[in-house]
């Protein structure tokens, strides 16, 4: 506690003061100088790849194909300066790493489908204006925490939906799509983010009951068992997705993440190895009695059974990818094409193709530095629900480009997950941004939350302010020594 002079009354702040001196920084046009340099950095992929193309394009093509990239730099830009406005604190380096993978994926599409571009740019602006909403909007993500049932229950309305009316656009015989008025939805997309926000209000309302080791199996401890139920429900949803709507890919998404929170919240590593214990041997038991199960594992682990059938495209993209080499084919010289829904399934093999090693390993570098990012605001989190949300939300990044480029090189099967922010698709952009979103919106409520605890540990009297450094100023402008 500091008092200063020695007759002066010390006055404490009340929680009014203290958010007026903890929200200080938030004022109207607050640079972001970090986050614009970064961002004209992260605008060099897609610009310079365009500018390669138009050297093989028609002339009369130009206009129509280069303004998709113009649009896409000016959406960043308007990002940018709604966040500068907003005088919110949310992390520099999110929406940059965002710009430069979402500009990888604008550059894929102009060059294997052009007509895609501007439908691209369609929902790249549309999940931005999400990212914003809830980055910068009047609300805080506390509230996801006190509705996290209703939340669930929207999840499980989803599921049904889909279940009961779901379409399949593509042809390919997954119902995993909702349509309306020629617009189609992949409710798993959302879903992924439904799950963690549950999940982490579960889990952190319900630490201490499960980590209440009552009744044993042999020498493993088990929670309550009302508690374990949801355990067991998350183990029947993923099977029921693997068997009903053959949907792998959300299958080991869901489920990874479940594990991921799962321990994070509790610390118990045996819970999660029975639980993968528990899918692993559903998984197994559903190869045997299901044939487009043991289909798709068959013809990953032997694609050359069939090679110009059921194979073709896991051999097309073998070739494709071992042409790439170390420095690849140059931009425009490969033939990804030759690969059947390269820009939905096997973006990565297309960009190591023409891109090489080096920049397949670059794209995954810059995944490694957003979860990277992403796990150290976790870390420095001090609300539990904050903490679990931020690292559910990183592990769906994580799991989906393991699932998806280990799939592409072969190392597991191939799954209907995309690429975040690099595949095409509308469902997968919009629930890629909202991610994001939240990710913005819980760095600024965790620097105000620092910037209010550190308010409270002053008490001071009037015409005081606090400066940087651990001193105090007053209003004749001398320093005068604060003490802790």
């Amino acid at each position: 506690m500091i008092s200063v002079g020695a007759r002066s009354p010390v006055v404490d702040l009340g929680s009014q003061n203290c958010t007026r001196v903890a929200t200080v920084g938030r004022r109207w046009l607050r640079p972001r100088w970090v986050e614009f340099g970064l961002l004209l950095l992260g605008f060099a992929p897609v610009l310079c790849g365009v500018a390669v193309l138009a050297s093989v394009w028609e002339r009369d093509l130009l206009d129509q194909r280069f303004w998709p990239a113009y649009g896409f730099v000016v959406a960043f830009v308007a990002c940018h300066l709604v966040l500068v406005a907003a005088g919110t604190r949310s992390s520099q380096l999110l929406l940059p790493l965002v710009a430069c993978l979402a500009g990888i994926g604008m550059l894929l599409v102009t060059r294997l489908v052009p007509a895609l571009a501007p439908r691209q740019l369609l929902w790249i602006v549309l999940g931005l204006s999400i990212a914003m909403a809830v980055a910068v909007g009047p609300w805080e993500t506390s509230l996801l925490s006190r509705f996290k049932y209703s939340v669930a229950a929207v999840g499980i309305v989803l599921v049904a939906l889909t279940l009961v009316a779901g379409t399949d656009p593509n042809g390919s015989g997954d119902r995993l799509w909702l349509g309306l008025d020629g617009y189609v939805f992949q409710p798993s997309e959302l879903l992924k983010v439904l799950l963690v926000v549950f999940l982490a209000g579960y889990l952190v309302d319900k630490r201490n009951e499960l980590t209440q080791s009552r009744a044993r199996i042999w020498v493993l401890p088990l929670p309550p068992l009302p508690h374990l139920l949801p355990v067991g429900a998350m183990w029947g949803f993923c099977l029921l997705l693997l068997i009903v709507q053959r949907d792998l890919g959300s299958a080991l998404l869901f489920y990874g993440v479940f594990l991921t929170l799962l321990y994070v919240a509790l610390g118990r590593v045996w819970y999660v190895i029975v639980s993968m214990g528990l899918f692993l041997g559903g998984a197994t038991l559903c190869y045997f009695l299901f044939a487009h199960v043991r289909l798709r594992v068959e013809i990953w682990l032997d694609p050359w059974i069939d090679p110009l059938g059921r194979s073709f495209q896991i051999v097309q993209a073998m070739y494709s990818l071992g042409g790439g080499g170390l420095f690849g084919r140059g931009f425009g010289n490969g033939y990804p094409l030759y690969v059947p829904a390269t820009h939905t399934d096997y973006p990565f093999v297309a960009l190591a193709e023409e891109g090489g090693l080096l920049a397949a390993v670059g794209l995954v570098l810059i995944y490694a530095v957003l979860a990277t990012h992403g796990l150290c605001t976790a870390m420095e989190a001090r609300h539990p629900y904050r903490q679990l949300l931020t690292t559910g939300l990183v592990a769906i990044i994580i799991l989906q480009v393991v699932v998806i480029v280990g799939g592409n090189l072969r190392l597991i099967p191939l799954t209907g997950v995309t690429l975040p922010f690099v595949s095409y698709g509308g469902s997968s952009l919009l629930g890629s941004f909202l991610l994001i979103g939240l990710l913005l919106r819980m760095s600024h409520e965790e620097y105000e939350d620092q910037a209010r605890r550190d308010c409270w540990r002053f008490q001071v009297e009037p015409g005081v302010s606090i400066k940087s450094g651990g001193r105090l100023t007053g209003r004749t402008g001398q320093d005068r020594k604060s003490g802790p």
